[in-house]
């Protein structure tokens, strides 16, 4: 979960004005922040279902697709990852106020890199096998195809994979980097320059101004590097989750700025809604149809940036004044979370193309495969919880 500290532990003792501030016990828990990250990953489950329904390219596909479901999810993708980056940066500063650096990047590259290897080698493999028999592969069994794990090299040319588990490498080198401004952070003139930026943001209209280092990224680096999740050449990505990251934990880092974006929540939802007609204004429709290219892609990335920004100040702010409380249901879902991201995506390609010869309208099958995802996941957590090998291999604490 995601501790914030109370309004008695913001001041701090010193011997005299030039002392550096204490850090003081955490003494509450930032609940809405939690739920946030459990229904970020909820939305996650949904938009891999959905991919097996829409006409872009995934591991399987439904035999009939849908145009308008491309809708619904065009308006998630534009934010849907920048909240996880957002709630994952904020999970450090809490994580560092509670242990040591070295206790911190030791319980990171426990809890990322063995469930990514194991990911890669188990949980991977039956993903990269259906793509590969629906490409018209051949192979006497499972068991020779996952031998080619070790043999064919690197996803796409071979079958070494870490497809959706490339979350977890990125949030690791980005926890390895930022460390020095962490720790800047973290200090006298870091808390400082925080404070100051806090001011700033509440002069009205100007927290927006957060869009503008994603829009750089995604106007000069974008077309050089297309997205390809790989971590060494997927420089625009990187980029931009890199500072939505380093949003997350500069605003987490301050409970007078968690209290800005609180207050103005409905300010965040009204804008939020309006980026929202402009997307679909502008995608496929007329809007900037009379636009020449750039001006055009230019004016189609502000309006993703601002999205992506409004959307996430808004869901931050609703969950801090509505969900800001603890309860059984949030202990088991902020457990399962971890297990449901590692198993979901492999269980939802396998029974999609286990129903590929089901003829049922989408409107049947869509809330059939996230039920059947669901469900398969939550065997998958109710089997790894069980032993402590196995809570290891999915990051689950023991």
């Amino acid at each position: 979960m995601i501790p914030v500290r109370g309004a008695s532990d913001r001041s701090a003792k010193a011997t005299d004005g030039a002392s550096a501030p204490e850090i003081q016990p955490i003494r509450q828990r930032e609940y809405g922040l939690d739920w946030l990250r459990v229904i970020a990953f909820a939305i996650l489950i949904g938009y891999h279902t959905g991919m097996y329904f829409v006409p872009w390219p995934w591991s399987v596909k439904n035999p009939v697709l849908s145009e308008w479901l491309t809708y619904p999810m065009l308006f998630l993708n534009r934010w849907r990852l920048p909240l996880l980056f957002f709630i994952s940066g904020g999970g450090v500063w809490f994580n560092l106020n509670r242990r040591g650096y070295g206790r911190f990047m030791s319980d990171r590259f426990q809890r990322l890199l063995v469930p990514l290897g194991f990911g890669m080698l188990v949980v991977i493999p039956p993903q990269i096998y259906v793509e590969r028999v629906l490409a018209g592969g051949h192979y006497s069994s499972y068991l020779a195809f996952w031998q080619t794990v070790f043999t064919s090299g690197s996803y796409p040319r071979g079958n070494l994979s870490w497809h959706h588990l490339w979350f977890l490498p990125y949030i690791l080198t980005f926890c390895v980097i930022a460390l020095p401004l962490f720790a800047f952070l973290r200090s006298r003139a870091g808390r400082v320059a925080v404070d100051g930026l806090v001011r700033w943001c509440e002069i009205p209209g100007l927290i927006y101004l957060i869009a503008v280092p994603n829009l750089i990224v995604a106007w000069f680096l974008g077309p050089r590097w297309p997205s390809t999740m790989n971590l060494v050449s997927d420089w625009a990505n990187f980029t931009s989750y890199f500072l939505t990251f380093l949003w997350g934990f500069l605003v987490c880092s301050s409970p007078q700025f968690i209290d800005l974006i609180e207050r103005r929540r409905r300010e965040y939802s009204i804008a939020a809604t309006l980026m929202t007609l402009l997307l679909f204004a502008a995608h496929p429709g007329p809007l900037l149809a009379a636009l020449p290219p750039q001006p055009r892609r230019f004016a189609w990335e502000l309006i993703s940036a601002l999205l992506s920004v409004a959307m996430i100040l808004a869901l931050v702010g609703w969950s801090r004044a509505r969900l800001n409380r603890d309860s059984t249901a949030l202990r088991w879902a902020t457990t399962a979370v971890y297990p449901f991201y590692i198993a979901h995506q492999t269980i939802t390609v396998l029974l999609g193309y286990w129903w590929l010869g089901w003829n049922a309208p989408i409107a049947v099958k869509f809330p059939a495969l996230v039920a059947g995802t669901i469900l398969g996941s939550w065997l998958c957590f109710e089997a790894v919880r069980r032993t402590r090998v196995t809570r290891v291999l999915f990051g689950m604490k023991n």
